[in-house]
C-alpha cells in the first residue's frame, strides 16, 4: 500500500515550508527513517525523514517550491503500484472555497500550474498565461513565478528613475513578515532600564562565560519571582510555564535564528554557557533539530552587537515577553558622588500589556538589573 509523504509541522508557528533539497529522484529506493528530503521553515532548515520504506513513485513538491502543512509532496510505494486515486484526490481536493471557484476552463484556457504557482500568481497579480513552464510537461512551478518576478517583468517594466531588484519575499524572512504581523496584534509595551556591567566583564573575561549566559541565567531566576512573564494568553485563559525555556537569537549567515534553551530552572551558568555555545554553532552551520528551535517561553534578543544603544523588541508570540540587550558602552557615570568612568548597557523589556502590568514588569527588569550587577551570585 503507497505511503503518502505530507508537508509535516516543524514547528509551532509553521504553517508553510519550502523543499530546498531531495535526497532521493523519482524510481529511486527508499528506506523508512532515511533523511528523504530538506525543509526550509521560519527558523530553520530541517532534514524531514522518510515515513515508509518502498520506491519514490512521485514528487509532487520540487525543489524550490513551497507546500502548507498537511500538503502531499511525495508518495512512495510498490514498484507498478496504481497511485492514480491519491494524485486525483490531491487535484481535487480544494485548497480553499474562494480558490476552487477559480476555473481557467470557464475562459476557455487551462493553465498548466502548480497550486503553489497558482497561489503565488495569484498573490502577485500575475497572469500565469504570460510565465513559460519549465516543470515536467511544461507545467508552470513556483520556481517559474519567482523567476518572473525576478526579472523585474511583473508590474514596472519601465523602471523610470533607475534599476530595480524583485526580492521574493520567500523563506525565513516570509514567515519572519507573517510572525511580526501576528506579534504586532498583541498590544505590548516596553520600559528600559540601565545596568552597570563593568564587574560583569571582568568576571565573563576571567571565568570565559559569554555575557549572554549571565543574561539568561538571571533572565530565569527573575523568571521565577514573576511567573506572568514565563506565561502565554490563550483565548480567555493565561498558561504559566513552569519550566524555563529560554530563546536566544542568533547572527547566521541565513538570517537571525532562535534555538531554545530548554529546562533551565535548575541548570547553573555554566551548562547555560555550554549549551549556548553549542546551539550558537549549531545554528550557523544550520544543524538545528526541530526539538532545538521549538517550545521557547522567553526570549533573549541581542541588538547590542550589532551596534544598537536600544531598542524594542517584538514579542515572540505566543510567548509574553521578551528581552532585548543593547551595546555595552563605556561612559561617565555618578558612583558614591564621583563621576567614573563604567561600562553600560540598556535593557529593553517588551511585555504584554494583556496580562503583564506595568509595576511587575518593571520590578522583573530591575531584579535582572541587580543580577547582572553582582555577578558572583550568578555563579
Amino acid at each position: 500500500m503507497a505511503t503518502k509523504i505530507l508537508m509535516p509541522r516543524l514547528s509551532d508557528t509553521m504553517h508553510e515550508g519550502i523543499i530546498s533539497e531531495w535526497y532521493k529522484n523519482e524510481s529511486d529506493k527508499v528506506e523508512e527513517d532515511e533523511p528523504l528530503f530538506v525543509v526550509e521553515t521560519d527558523k530553520a532548515s530541517v532534514e524531514v525523514h522518510s515515513a515508509g520504506s518502498g520506491i519514490l513513485l512521485k514528487i509532487l513538491c520540487q525543489e524550490g517550491e513551497s507546500a502548507s502543512v498537511g500538503d502531499l509532496v511525495a508518495i512512495i510505494g510498490e514498484q507498478s503500484e496504481d497511485i492514480q486515486p491519491l494524485l486525483v484526490s490531491q487535484k481535487t481536493t480544494p485548497r480553499n472555497t474562494d480558490e476552487s471557484k477559480r476555473k481557467p476552463e470557464a475562459e476557455g484556457l487551462v493553465i498548466n500550474a502548480s497550486p503553489v504557482a497558482k497561489r503565488k500568481a495569484k498573490l502577485e497579480n500575475i497572469d500565469l498565461r504570460n510565465i513559460t513552464g519549465t516543470g515536467k510537461n511544461g507545467i508552470i512551478t513556483e520556481r517559474d513565478v519567482l523567476d518572473y518576478i525576478n526579472k523585474g517583468e511583473k508590474l514596472y517594466p519601465d523602471e523610470k528613475y533607475g534599476p530595480e531588484e524583485f526580492v521574493p519575499l520567500e523563506g525565513i524572512r516570509k514567515a519572519m513578515a507573517g510572525k511580526m504581523t501576528k506579534s504586532l496584534s498583541i498590544p505590548q509595551v516596553t520600559t528600559v532600564a540601565e545596568a552597570d556591567l563593568s564587574d560583569l566583564m571582568r568576571l565573563s573575561r576571567k571565568k570565559s562565560i559569554k555575557i549572554t549566559s549571565f543574561m539568561i541565567h538571571a533572565v530565569v531566576r527573575g523568571l521565577k519571582q514573576f511567573p506572568f512573564l514565563n506565561a502565554s494568553l490563550n483565548g480567555g485563559c493565561i498558561i504559566i510555564k513552569k519550566y524555563y525555556n529560554i530563546g536566544v537569537s542568533v547572527a547566521t549567515p541565513r538570517g537571525l535564528i532562535v534555538p531554545v534553551l530548554h529546562n533551565l530552572e535548575n541548570k547553573d551558568i555554566y551548562y547555560i554557557s555550554k549549551k549556548l555555545s553549542e546551539l550558537s554553532e549549531k545554528a550557523r552551520n544550520n544543524q538545528l533539530s526541530i526539538e532545538e528551535i521549538s517550545g521557547g517561553t522567553f526570549t533573549v534578543s541581542n541588538s547590542g552587537v550589532f551596534g544598537s544603544l536600544f531598542f524594542t523588541p517584538i514579542i515572540n508570540a505566543p510567548e509574553s515577553s521578551i528581552l532585548g540587550i543593547g551595546k555595552i558602552i563605556k561612559q561617565p557615570v555618578v558612583l558614591k558622588d564621583e563621576i567614573v568612568i563604567r561600562s553600560m548597557i540598556y535593557l529593553c523589556l517588551s511585555y504584554d500589556h494583556r496580562i503583564i502590568d506595568g509595576e511587575s514588569a518593571v520590578k522583573f527588569l530591575q531584579e535582572i538589573k541587580r543580577s547582572l550587577e553582582a555577578p558572583h551570585d550568578l555563579l
